[in-house]
């Protein structure tokens, strides 16, 4: 695999991991303020794995320089942080829905 095509994958892979994170935090507040899932086991699975789609994001976001290249310096520095706050979010949503929660809503 050429190095291009290898820039491209990366950054697709980025893309899409990104985008199921973004889904995760919707998953997150739909449940937490409406209750959409009854199964416990369901919701707790959906969790963690919104919780290990996150994980690679800062990881490829802080070791590819040529992820976007389009981006400044302090562009790429703030993606950084974006996915490491992203990733910090899901950990804590995860954590209180796998040990607090029991299915039902909060409101």
């Amino acid at each position: 695999m050429n190095s291009k095509s290898k820039m491209v994958a990366e950054a697709r892979l980025f893309v899409r991991l990104g985008v199921l994170s973004t889904l995760g935090f919707v998953f997150y507040y739909a449940h937490l303020f409406f209750g959409l899932l009854d199964n416990v086991l369901v919701f707790k699975t959906l969790a963690i794995t919104f919780l290990l789609a996150t994980i690679p994001l800062p990881i490829i976001a802080m070791n590819s320089r040529k992820l976007f290249p389009e981006l400044s310096r302090s562009g790429q520095s703030i993606l950084t942080f974006a996915t490491a706050m992203l990733l910090f979010h899901h950990f804590l949503m995860t954590f209180i829905f796998v040990m607090f929660l029991r299915g039902e809503s909060v409101l």
